[in-house]
C-alpha cells in the first residue's frame, strides 16, 4: 500500500537561501523589485511538488518574536548578523506569492519554526504516512526515525533528491538520530552561537557517543577518556554543555491547533497565479505553475501546454531518399528558414552530426536523421543534397546560437552563407541584464512554452547516452521543436529589436560579427609547450618559496587555502588589523572572517596578507592557465580554439572560455611570460598585436566634450602625463612615473565611479588626500563630471543607458532603496557607455578587417581579440600591408570627436609583438 507524504517546509531557511542565492547576480525586475527570494522559494517548493506528489504539505515560519531559548541563554543567536535591509524588503512579496499559491503556512510567537516542525511531525508520523523535512539545519537530524525524513530537492543539473534516513544519518554526522542534541551539546553550534564545549569538535565527539552512548554516560565516565585536553575541557564546561543541550533540544509540544486536514496541498486559482507571476515578471513559471496545480488536482497531463501544442504541431521524420528529396523540393524555395543540428559532441572539430531538423512555418518542422542506428540515409548523400541550399546567399539561415551549428557544418564542408538571425543574440540585446538567453528560457519568456529538456532525451549521469546511440523515435520530436520554437521565437524578437532601435545593432555589429568569430575559433592559436613546461616549473618552485616565507611570517604551519584556518591566524592570533590600526573584518554567516583578495587587499601594508595574496595570484595563474593549456590543446588540429561569447558582458564586450585568454594578466612578468607562448601556426610567419591606446579615455572625452580632456588627445599628449601636470600644477617634463600611476589611477578610477575612499586604497594615501585628488580632477575636467551627472539622471529618468551605437542595459538597481545597489547602478549607468561604446567599436574594427582580408584574400589570420586588443598570424610578406589595413580599420571603425591612436606591434610571438 502506497504510503502518503507530508512535506515540512523551514520556510526561513528556504527564503535565505533562495535570496542568497542570487547575491552576486541579483533578479531584478523591470519596477526596481528585487525577486531573488521569491523566485527561488517558488522554484523549490514547485520542484518538491512535481517530484514526490505529496498530499500534504506546510510551510513553517519564524517570527520576529523572541523565544523560550532567548529566555533560557540570552547570547542565544546574539551572533546573527541583522537581516539585510533589501532582503527584508521581500518578505511581504513572498507571503503575497505563497498564499495566491493557496500555501498552509503556520508561525507561533515565542516558538522557532524548528519546534513547530517538530510538533507537527512527531505527532503525525505513522505507518500510513512519511514525513519529509525540507531545511539544512542539522538539528532537525534528532527527528528522524521510521516515518520521518530530512529532505534536500535536487540541484540543478542533478535528477535525484537527498533523502536521509537513520543510516544516512549516522554516515553524514557520525552518530544516530537520538544522539544528535548530545552532539550539538558537546561540539556546539556557531550559527546559533550555541555554546557547546570549548575545543571539542566533531572527531572528539564522534567516539565518545559512540563508546558511552549520550552525554550523563560521558559525564559518569569522564575520567576514562584519555586525551587529557577533551577530558579536562569536558570535566570544565559541564554547565555550558547541559545548557547547550536543552538550547539544541526541539519542542515538540509547541501550543499548535491544527489536524492532518488542515494541511492538505490545494490547488489554487490559476487565473490570480498568472496575474501574480506576470505582474512579477516571472514568465517562465507561468507555464510550470499550471502544470503543477494539474498535479494536484489529478488532471491528466494533457493540460500542459507542450502536450496541448503537439496536436497541432506537424513534425515530421525524414528517413529516406524519397522524403528527403521531396523536402528538398520545396526547402529550396524558401526566403529563410531554422536549422539545427543534433550532434554527439559539443566539440565542433569532433562532433558526428545525428540529424538535422528545419523549420519554416509556425508548428512544422522535420528532422533529417544523418546518424542513428536506425538510420537510414547515409551522410555524404544527405549533405551533398543539402549543400547547395545552405551556400545559397539569397536564402536567409536562423538558428539559436548559430555559430556553433554553422561551425559544424563547415567542418564537414558546407559553408552556411547569409547567417541571418540568431535567437540567443537577440534575446540577449533586448535585454542583457537578463542571465538566460537558453532556447528553453526564451521559449518559456517570449511563448509561455515548456520545451523537452534534453535530459530527457539523452538522460544524465552514468546513464546519459550520445545522440547517435538513440533511435530515430526517441529523437526527431525533440529535435524538430528545437527548430520550430526558434522559428517562433524569431517571429516575436524581431520586432521588438525594430521597436528597441536595435536593429542597428544586431544586423550591423553583432550578426556579421558570427562569421568573424568563426574564423577566428576555427584558425585558433598555436602555444610552446616546452616554454609553458619551464614556466609550470618555475612557478611551482616559486610558489614553495612563497609557501615557506609564509610559514615563518605565520610563526606555524596552516592550510593556506582555508579562509577558516587563515582568517584565525591572522586576526585571533596574528591580529594584525591592530598592528595596522585598523578594524578586523566582518565575519560571514558561518562565523569564520572573510578573506577575499577585496578584504586581504585592504591590510596590504603588513607582509603576511600580501604574500598570501601573491600565493593566490601565482597558484591560480598555475592552474588555470600553465597547466590547463596544454590540455586544452584539440587533438584533430594541435592548436587551442578559445570560444567567443556574444551573450555574457551586459557591456557587450567580447569573452571567452576554454580557455578564458581576457583573464591572463598584461602587466606581471609571469603574464607576459604566458603571452611569450603564444607563436605563429607557421614559424616563418609573426604575431601582430594592434592595441587601442586608452580607447575608453577618448570616448569619456567625445560623449563628455571635456575641451581639457579634448585638448590633450587632439594634442597627441599622453593623457596620463596631463593629468598629472595639471593636478600637480607641474610641467610635463617634470611628471614623473609615481605622478603618472597617481594620474592614471584617477583618470580610470574616477570615470568609474571610484569613491573617495577607494582611491585613497588604490593610491595607499589618505582619505582628504583622495578627496582633494577628486576635486581638482573635477575642476580640470568639469565636463566629465557634468556628464557623469546627466548620465545618472537620465538612468534615473528612463531606468536604462545605450552606447553610442544603441546598446541597452537596463539599470533597475538605481531605483533600489538599497543604498550600496543604487550607488552600483549609477556607477554601471557611466561605464556602460563607455566600455559598451568601445565594445562595439572593436566589433565593428574585426567587421570591416575580416571583410578586406577576405576581399584581398590575403593569407594572414586573425587570432585573438583581448580587451582593446586583436592578435593576427602575419607571413613575412603580408607585414606591411596588414599593419596598415589593421590600424586604419581600427582608428576610423567609428567617429569620435578626437583622434583614435592605435598602437601596432610585431614579434615571433605574441608578447614581442605586444
Amino acid at each position: 500500500m502506497k504510503k502518503s507524504k507530508l512535506f515540512l517546509i523551514d520556510g526561513s531557511a528556504i527564503f535565505y537561501r533562495s535570496y542568497f542565492a542570487f547575491i552576486r547576480n541579483p533578479l531584478i525586475n523591470s519596477k526596481g523589485e528585487n525577486t531573488s527570494s521569491t523566485f527561488g522559494f517558488l522554484n523549490t517548493i514547485f520542484k518538491i511538488i512535481e517530484a514526490e506528489t505529496p498530499e500534504y504539505f506546510c510551510i513553517v515560519f519564524d517570527t520576529k518574536a523572541p523565544t523560550f531559548r532567548h529566555d533560557m541563554y540570552s547570547e542565544y543567536k546574539a551572533t546573527r548578523q541583522k537581516m539585510p535591509e533589501e532582503m527584508a524588503e521581500t518578505i511581504p512579496r513572498m507571503m503575497q506569492a505563497l498564499t495566491t499559491l493557496q500555501m498552509n503556512l503556520m508561525e507561533k510567537d515565542g516558538y522557532e519554526a524548528d519546534d513547530i516542525i517538530a510538533t507537527i511531525a512527531r505527532k503525525c508520523a505513522s505507518t500510513e504516512l512519511d514525513i519529509f523535512i525540507v531545511s539544512g539545519d542539522k538539528d532537525f537530524a534528532q527527528l528522524v526515525s521510521e516515518n520521518i525524513f530530512i529532505y534536500t530537492p535536487a540541484k540543478s543539473g542533478s535528477m535525484n533528491s537527498e533523502i536521509l534516513g537513520r543510516s544516512e544519518i549516522k554516515e553524514k554526522y557520525g552518530v544516530f538520530p537520538e544522539q544528535i542534541v548530545d552532539f550539538l551539546a558537546l561540539i556546539g553550534d556557531k550559527s546559533d552561537n550555541v555554546p557547546g564545549v570549548p575545543r571539542v569538535g566533531e572527531k572528539s565527539a564522534q567516539p565518545l557517543l559512540e563508546k558511552y552512548g549520550d552525554l550523563d554516560q560521558i559525564y559518569m565516565h569522564v575520567d576514562e577518556i584519555s586525551k587529557n585536553m577533551v577530558r579536562e575541557q569536558i570535566r570544565e564546561n559541564r554547565e555550558s554543555a547541559y545548557l547547550s543541550k536543552k538550547l539544541v533540544t526541539l519542542e515538540d509540544q509547541a501550543p499548535i491547533d491544527f489536524t492532518l486536514d488542515d494541511l492538505v496541498l490545494k490547488p489554487w486559482d490559476q487565473h490570480d497565479v498568472d496575474v501574480l507571476l506576470k505582474d512579477m515578471e516571472f514568465n517562465r513559471l507561468i507555464v510550470r505553475a499550471a502544470k503543477i496545480n494539474n498535479i494536484i488536482t489529478g488532471e491528466p497531463a494533457i493540460q500542459d501546454l507542450r502536450d496541448k501544442k503537439s496536436v497541432q504541431q506537424k513534425y515530421q521524420l525524414i528517413n529516406d531518399e524519397n522524403t528527403l528529396n521531396s523536402l528538398i523540393g520545396k526547402w529550396k524555395t524558401v526566403d529563410e528558414f531554422v536549422f539545427d543540428l543534433e550532434t554527439d559532441s559539443l566539440d565542433v572539430f569532433s562532433a558526428k552530426i545525428a540529424g538535422i531538423a528545419i523549420s519554416y512555418e509556425k508548428d512544422e518542422a522535420y528532422y533529417i536523421a544523418v546518424n542513428h542506428p536506425d538510420s537510414n540515409l547515409k551522410e555524404k548523400t544527405v549533405l551533398q543534397l543539402i549543400k547547395p541550399i545552405f551556400e545559397n546567399k539569397n536564402i536567409k539561415k536562423i538558428g539559436q546560437n548559430i555559430k556553433f551549428d554553422a561551425m559544424i557544418m563547415r567542418e564537414h564542408g558546407i559553408e552556411t552563407q547569409n547567417i541571418y538571425f540568431d535567437t540567443m543574440i537577440a534575446g540577449f540585446l533586448i535585454n542583457s541584464t537578463y542571465g538566460q538567453h537558453s532556447m528553453d528560457s526564451l521559449a518559456q519568456e517570449y511563448l509561455d512554452y515548456k520545451t523537452i529538456s534534453i535530459e530527457e532525451i539523452i538522460g544524465t549521469g552514468k546513464n546519459q547516452k550520445k545522440m547517435t546511440e538513440l533511435p530515430v523515435e526517441n529523437v526527431y520530436r525533440y529535435a524538430c521543436e528545437d527548430a520550430d520554437i526558434t522559428w517562433q521565437l524569431m517571429q516575436v524578437i524581431k520586432p521588438k529589436l525594430t521597436d528597441l532601435d536595435l536593429d542597428d545593432l544586431f544586423y550591423n555589429i553583432e550578426m556579421p560579427l558570427v562569421n568573424v568569430l568563426m574564423t577566428m575559433e576555427k584558425n585558433g592559436v598555436t602555444l610552446d609547450r616546452d616554454l609553458l613546461a619551464d614556466l609550470a616549473k618555475k612557478l611551482e618552485d616559486d610558489i614553495i618559496v612563497l609557501e615557506k616565507k609564509i610559514y615563518e611570517q605565520a610563526g606555524e604551519h596552516f592550510n593556506i587555502n582555508s579562509p577558516q584556518q587563515l582568517g584565525r591566524l591572522l586576526f585571533d592570533k596574528l591580529e594584525i588589523h591592530k598592528e595596522l590600526n585598523m578594524r578586523k573584518p566582518k565575519r560571514t554567516k558561518t562565523g569564520q572572517y572573510a578573506t577575499s583578495e577585496q578584504i586581504l587587499a585592504r591590510y596590504h601594508r603588513h607582509d603576511l596578507p600580501k604574500n598570501i595574496l601573491h600565493y593566490r595570484k601565482l597558484a591560480k595563474l598555475k592552474n588555470t592557465y600553465v597547466d590547463a593549456l596544454p590540455n586544452l590543446i584539440n587533438r584533430v588540429t594541435g592548436q587551442v580554439h578559445t570560444s567567443f561569447n556574444q551573450t555574457i558582458t551586459a557591456t557587450g564586450r567580447l569573452s571567452s572560455v576554454n580557455p578564458n585568454l581576457q583573464n591572463i594578466p598584461i602587466r606581471t612578468e609571469i603574464g607576459k611570460q604566458m603571452r611569450k607562448a603564444f607563436i605563429p601556426t607557421d614559424k616563418k610567419n609573426y604575431i601582430l598585436s594592434a592595441d587601442y591606446s586608452q580607447i575608453e579615455l577618448r570616448i569619456m572625452a567625445h560623449l563628455s566634450q571635456d575641451p581639457n580632456m579634448c585638448e590633450s588627445f587632439e594634442q597627441g599628449l599622453d593623457i596620463h602625463t596631463a593629468t598629472a601636470a595639471r593636478i600637480f600644477n607641474i610641467p610635463n617634463e617634470e611628471v614623473d612615473a609615481e605622478h603618472r600611476r597617481k594620474a592614471k589611477e584617477i583618470n580610470f578610477g574616477i570615470i568609474f565611479g571610484m569613491s573617495k575612499y577607494g582611491l585613497a586604497n588604490r593610491l595607499d594615501i589618505s582619505v582628504q588626500e583622495a578627496e582633494q585628488f577628486i576635486l581638482d580632477y573635477f575642476a580640470l575636467y568639469s565636463k566629465v563630471q557634468q556628464f557623469m551627472q546627466l548620465t545618472i539622471a537620465g538612468a534615473n529618468r528612463e531606468g536604462y543607458v545605450r552606447t553610442m551605437r544603441g546598446r541597452i542595459r537596463y539599470l533597475p538597481q538605481i531605483y533600489s532603496t538599497n543604498r550600496q545597489l543604487r550607488e552600483f547602478a549609477e556607477r554601471t549607468s557611466i561605464n556602460t557607455p563607455i566600455q559598451g561604446s568601445a565594445a562595439d567599436l572593436i566589433k565593428l574594427a574585426m567587421i570591416e578587417i575580416y571583410r578586406e582580408m577576405k576581399e584581398r584574400e590575403l593569407s594572414s589570420k586573425m587570432l585573438l581579440q583581448v580587451h582593446d586588443e586583436l592578435v593576427f598570424e602575419v607571413p613575412d610578406n603580408e607585414l606591411e600591408i596588414m599593419s596598415e589595413l589593421v590600424r586604419n580599420k581600427m582608428e576610423n571603425a567609428m567617429q569620435l570627436k578626437v583622434p583614435v591612436k592605435v598602437d601596432v606591434g610585431i614579434g615571433k610571438n605574441w608578447l614581442e609583438a605586444h
